[in-house]
């Protein structure tokens, strides 16, 4: 009795593995929305701030 085996591949496992390429320009675009993230933060409570106080002040 003889056997014969083929060889087991996984197809789909290749296309997830594939890093895609990021360019420059997106890279740069990410870079500087993360580096204006804490301002943006800090002005949203600087101004939250500020018009919570004119609303104590005005009762």
């Amino acid at each position: 009795m003889n056997a014969s085996t083929t060889e087991a591949r996984l197809a789909g496992i290749a296309a997830i593995n594939e890093a895609v390429e990021i360019s420059a320009a997106t890279r740069l675009a990410q870079y500087n929305m993360l580096n204006e993230i804490p301002g943006a933060i800090f002005g949203i409570i600087t101004v939250a701030y500020i018009v919570g106080s004119l609303l104590a002040l005005a009762h």
